[in-house]
């Protein structure tokens, strides 16, 4: 106000928007020609407010019927994407910053489909580490991923020759798509997963088609990570000819390229035309005890522990495990705890309405179940290697 005494806001409500047009995100969570009026008037049943080009990321997490519609058998909901083409104003040659939209007042059109990044979105279901843009122990690997991708997003980038490349190596179990997924939320990408073992075929013809297939579908999903997961495409010379080329000659009318990842356990088995294929390498080395001790604190943030546990001894005890291995230990170590506190309070078993109530009350973890779970795991380990038992 003019008088200085008091504040008023000079933004009036956003006016509503009579008619919204969204186009659906392509990407390979999800089908482009999928049903999912109910979903978007349930997402707009709360106004929500718009610009023209936002990305809107719509959860579809709780509709079980979305599962089951869905040809493509999802294991898990997706979240979906929509870019806001068009919004109409209510009054005509209106002009506002941004639009409230709702069901009450707005007339919601789905007009077809397009190609964009998509902003990251941690899964409502998934724990933190999971959907993590830096994932404790992995987050070095994630910075070297992004700086040599991130120059090939560059719309000026026709001066990089063949398509972004990383050939990632390490240990199975070491996080390697743990850290892909991480990437691809930094960069705003879509992940397009291919198992190597899915394109073999009995034919090199038939894997050679297969292979291009799987380069041709990640375009449509532009910009994506095409993820090579698993080396297992043999020695085969027409195939891994096919697969150089496709690395290698980046095809001019092609504006948006796709960036390719190759992950592999054994760096040593990857034929070396494949690997002199690939721009870049990096490697995933086992963790140091620090980065051991971080993995662990961020595992376990959710977990009741015992006082006495103590991560960073823990972490001196782990030598030489990854990702994987911490995983198989907080389960062992759960399944402990479970059995101790049975085998002390419940001597006689339990009902199944008794169980169900003490796992949704949760145990602490102790020392103890630690102590036993990695007794576990290194007696599994020296059967596994083969070591001779003293």
């Amino acid at each position: 106000a003019a008088d200085g005494n008091c504040s008023r806001s000079v933004l009036c409500v956003p006016p509503f928007a009579k008619e919204l047009h969204l186009e659906v995100v392509c990407s390979p969570a999800y089908s482009a020609r999928g049903g999912y009026d109910r979903i978007l008037y349930k997402h707009f049943e709360t106004p929500r407010l718009v610009q023209e080009g936002d990305i809107l990321c719509v959860p579809t997490f709780g509709y079980a019927e979305f599962l089951e519609v869905n040809a493509d058998k999802f294991l898990r909901w997706p979240e979906l994407y929509f870019k806001v083409r068009k919004i109409l104003g209510m009054v005509e040659g209106e002009q506002s910053e941004g639009y409230l939209v709702d069901t009450q007042n707005t007339s919601l059109y789905l007009v077809g489909s397009t190609n964009s990044g998509v902003p990251s979105a941690p899964a409502y279901y998934s724990h933190e580490f999971w959907s993590s843009l830096s994932p404790a122990g992995l987050s070095d690997v994630v910075k070297q991923l992004c700086d040599a991708l991130r120059p090939h997003l560059n719309s000026q980038a026709s001066a990089l020759s063949g398509a972004g490349s990383v050939l990632l190596s390490g240990p199975s179990g070491s996080g390697k798509l743990v850290a892909v997924r991480a990437v691809c939320s930094c960069l705003n990408l879509h992940l397009f997963k291919v198992d190597c073992v899915s394109l073999c075929s009995d034919t090199s013809g038939a894997t050679e088609e297969k292979v291009q297939m799987a380069f041709a579908q990640a375009q449509q999903y532009h910009p994506c990570v095409l993820l090579l997961d698993r080396d297992r495409l043999g020695e085969d010379a027409r195939v891994i000819a096919t697969l150089r080329q496709l690395l290698l000659n980046r095809d001019p009318a092609l504006s948006h390229s796709i960036l390719v990842i190759g992950t592999t356990c054994k760096p040593q088995d990857v034929p070396t035309d494949v690997q002199t294929a690939f721009l870049h390498e990096v490697k995933i080395e086992a963790p140091s005890e620090e980065q051991r001790r971080s993995m662990l604190s961020m595992l376990t943030a959710s977990l009741p522990l015992g006082k006495e546990v103590s991560l960073s001894k823990l972490a001196r005890r782990t030598a030489g495990f990854v990702l994987g291995d911490f995983c198989a230990l907080l389960s062992h170590s759960s399944r402990a705890a479970c059995t101790r506190i049975q085998a002390l309070s419940f001597p006689g078993g339990l009902s199944e309405e008794v169980e169900r109530d003490f796992c949704t009350a949760g145990f602490p973890v102790l020392e103890e179940d630690f102590s036993v779970a990695l007794d576990q795991l290194h007696d599994a380990h020296s059967q596994a290697v083969g070591a001779p038992k003293v």
